[in-house]
């Protein structure tokens, strides 16, 4: 039964560590087609006074923001986590704000998210011609 057990626990924490291996190296590109998807997503929903709609879609940001922090860390890029964190917690005040229906308040913090975005693509993003480039 022990060996059973050991088995047991040592699948579980291989399927752990790769679960969260995998959660940290999805490509940047897409977390942030993602961001911007959603980001626009909350504006509209913000735009036509639908709480529910921008609550759910600045949840979905918080959790991407997360990501981007993540992706950002290791580069020790304090900036840009900076601008990362700074955006997931308005993020996160968005939500609290539109699942309280404070539309006004919602923007506001939406603002935030937007002011943290564009700051870090000036200061890590190049375009060139072809694309963007990430700048770390």
């Amino acid at each position: 039964m022990n060996r059973r057990f050991l088995s047991i626990m040592i699948a579980a924490g291989i399927l752990a560590v790769g679960t969260a291996f995998a959660q940290q190296h999805r490509p940047y590109n897409e977390i942030m087609k993602d961001v911007g998807a959603t980001f626009a997503s909350l504006k509209k929903n913000l735009d036509s006074n639908s709480a529910t709609g921008a609550a759910a879609d600045a949840a979905k940001l918080e959790g991407l923001f997360t990501e981007t922090e993540a992706f950002w860390a290791p580069l020790n890029t304090g900036d840009a986590v900076g601008f990362a964190k700074n955006a997931r917690e308005a993020s996160a005040a968005t939500a609290a704000a539109a699942k309280g229906n404070d539309i006004k308040a919602a923007q506001a913090s939406y603002s935030a998210i937007q002011k943290n975005c564009g700051n870090c693509h000036y200061a890590h993003r190049e375009d060139t011609g072809k694309g963007f480039l990430i700048r770390p």
